[in-house]
């Protein structure tokens, strides 16, 4: 028995020239091994017990430059290879069931000198490099590719120098180029674009043909199509992007909404959340134009102007700044919850909040327009001395509804220092029974909470002074005359005496 065994291993083993097909079929015993040698030790063995095949030296296989040679298959299917055509060495790598193909193009070189050349066409798949089921299933022409991952870069066919590491990255990706994919399904749909950067899951999913994107992050610019130069970081941010470009968002779904928007940045745990299409806006800070929709906005600070809906060309830097503004625009907002009178304000400029009692600064005034040649219908001020008298200079102390729960003063949080002013409301009732309304002392955007603008009496208290100085002047006249005509009625009065005592020494002299 064992020498039938033997004689039959051998005739397998050393290919037997027989001229007719047989099926040698040999089962080794309980616990047998079979094992073939060499003069140095054992070169094979198979365990009966375990059924394990043991290989003591090297397996070599071919360069595999057809389909049928060098090829390791997982039941009918191709499973390792390094199939590349016989123009080239190849350096290809190929591992998982229908990783790569055997349809690599071949292509033409021009030698340079010893060892060197240069290609005349860049049709010819060589040092890919793919690992997982389906990755680089269809490339033809591809070249310096690496894939990792089932079906990563599964569709590429001239596209080279890509990266993709993760199930499905860059699955639909057939000419893109230097484009690196980490995550699963990142980069996706890719096809055409190029020099895209995405790590993890989902990020630029649905790109298409946008250029130089960089995305880092579960889902950030996922339907990003055709945009491009923009930059995401941070889960969710850009997530909605299709086509705007140049956006820089930083923080988890910061300008998430955004689909056709350009050149925005945002910065911070949902900054610049809802804008859809606008353009031209900064958001720095948690939460920083949350809700905004406008354009050409700036915000910095944690909820700065986080309400604002459509309002645009609007600056907030500050804690809370703006943080009440809905539709309001061109306005200006500097400290912490600073606030413009209310929150469809336009065309205001705020320093600080309601506890802010100093307002510094290195001159003592403030330089505005007033240049003659954008003014029209110059003319005298008809307000002055009269009414000025009419004002109501008052003597108070603040006790500001704000400081309260319920927005309800009961005089426990009052200031212990009074202060000089005006009332608003007296204020607006002079302008009202002046006709002079356009003086715009009293700002009343904000029902609640009534302002005065205190620097627009300027011009009437000048007018009154100078009011105040004709009159001075008149009465300065008339005072003179009347000092010059009581100085010549003094005269006569001399003269009369003199007069009068001529005549009585006349008589005197007579007697």
């Amino acid at each position: 028995m064992k020498s039938k065994i033997l004689i039959t291993l051998i005739c397998s083993v050393m290919i037997c020239n027989l001229q007719y097909s047989q099926n040698i079929s040999n089962t080794l015993g309980t616990s047998g091994v079979f094992t073939i040698k060499g003069e140095t030790g054992e070169y094979l063995t198979i365990s009966q017990a375990s059924g394990y095949l043991t290989l003591n030296r090297s397996f070599v296989l071919p360069n595999t430059t057809g389909s049928n040679l060098g090829v390791i298959y997982k039941g009918a299917n191709r499973f390792i290879h390094t199939y590349h055509t016989t123009e080239e060495t190849g350096y290809n790598t190929f591992i998982g069931v229908f990783s790569g193909n055997f349809s690599l193009l071949s292509q033409s070189r021009t030698n340079t000198g010893v060892g060197a050349y240069t290609l005349s066409s860049l049709t010819t798949g060589y040092q890919n490099t793919a690992l997982g089921s389906g990755s680089l299933q269809y490339n033809t022409g591809g070249y310096e590719n690496t894939a990792v991952g089932v079906t990563a870069l599964n569709s590429n066919i001239s596209g080279f120098q890509n990266t993709a590491m993760g199930n499905q990255s860059l699955f639909f990706n057939s000419t893109g180029k230097n484009n690196t994919a980490l995550g699963s399904y990142s980069l996706n749909n890719n096809t055409a674009g190029n020099y895209n950067t995405s790590v993890g899951s989902y990020s630029l999913f649905s790109n298409t043909t946008g250029t130089e994107n960089t995305s880092v992050g579960f889902g950030t610019l996922h339907d990003n199509t055709a945009g491009y130069d923009n930059t995401a970081l941070g889960s969710g941010s850009l997530y909605s992007n299709t086509t705007g470009n140049y956006n820089t968002a930083v923080g988890k779904n910061s300008s998430f909404y955004s689909v056709t928007g350009s050149e925005n940045t945002a910065i911070g745990y949902q900054s610049l959340f809802s804008n859809i299409v606008n353009s031209g806006n900064t958001a720095v800070g948690y939460n920083s134009l949350y809700s905004s929709t406008g354009w050409q906005n700036t915000a910095v600070g944690h909820h700065s102007l986080n309400s604002n809906t459509t309002g645009n060309y609007n600056t907030a830097l500050g804690y809370n700044a703006g943080s009440l503004v809905t539709t309001g625009y061109n306005l200006t907002l500097v400290g912490i919850d600073a606030n413009p009178t209310s929150p469809t304000a336009n065309d205001q400029i705020t320093l600080g909040n309601q506890f802010v009692s100093s307002l510094r600064c290195n001159v003592q005034s403030i330089t505005s327009l007033s240049d003659g040649r954008d003014k029209k219908n110059i003319q005298d001020l008809s307000l002055g001395l009269d009414f000025i008298t009419k004002l109501r200079p008052r003597q108070f102390n603040w006790d500001k509804r704000e400081w309260y729960d319920d927005n309800a003063s009961d005089g426990s949080k009052m200031k212990e220092a009074p202060t000089a002013g005006f009332i608003a409301q007296e204020l607006d009732e002079v302008q009202q029974t002046s006709g002079a309304e356009w003086l715009n002392l009293v700002l009343k955007d904000n029902p609640e909470k009534w302002e005065a603008t205190y620097g627009n009496l300027l011009p009437v208290i000048v007018k009154a002074i100078q009011e105040l100085k004709t009159e001075n002047d008149e009465l300065k006249e008339k005072l003179a005359k009347f000092e010059e005509m009581q100085s010549v009625l003094a005269g006569e009065i001399e003269k009369m005496k003199s007069n009068n005592n001529s005549i009585k020494e006349v008589k005197l002299t007579e007697k």
